[in-house]
């Protein structure tokens, strides 16, 4: 599979990425936000794929999903004990489709924010504009 430049990646619908090419554009995104980026992901990253911090110094863990089925709670519940592994203030999953019932309620009780796929169209068309 051919390697996509930063630029085509930015102007690729995110639903078509790659789940490498997906986590990239999550990286760009959130550098032009402001933060420091770490990209993790590979085996044993324990559900984290960037660590962003903050001009605070806090970390986040962000798991990236670029998938078509809604992301179930065993992926936020590993996220639980990988923000805690690479001692993270706060996580985030951010994916390009939807959460199940059952992961709202544990990201709600674990503090763990979720970021679905209208929310994040939404983020990057703004961002494109920007």
């Amino acid at each position: 599979m051919k390697k996509l430049t930063d630029a085509q990646i930015l102007y690729a619908d995110a639903r078509t990425l790659s789940g490498t090419d997906f986590e990239r554009l999550m990286e760009l995104y959130y550098i032009d936000q402001g933060y420091t980026v770490q990209r993790v992901g590979g085996s044993g990253d324990h559900e984290v794929d960037l660590i962003l911090k903050g001009k605070e110094g806090y970390k986040i863990a962000v798991q990236c999903k670029r998938w078509k089925q809604d992301v179930g709670n065993d992926i936020v519940l590993r996220l639980k004990a990988g923000k805690q592994v690479h001692g993270c203030y706060d996580a985030w999953i951010v994916t390009t489709s939807n959460f199940t019932k059952a992961a709202k309620e544990a990201a709600d009780k674990l503090n763990i924010k979720l970021i679905n796929g209208l929310s994040l169209d939404d983020r990057l068309k703004r961002w494109e504009q920007g």
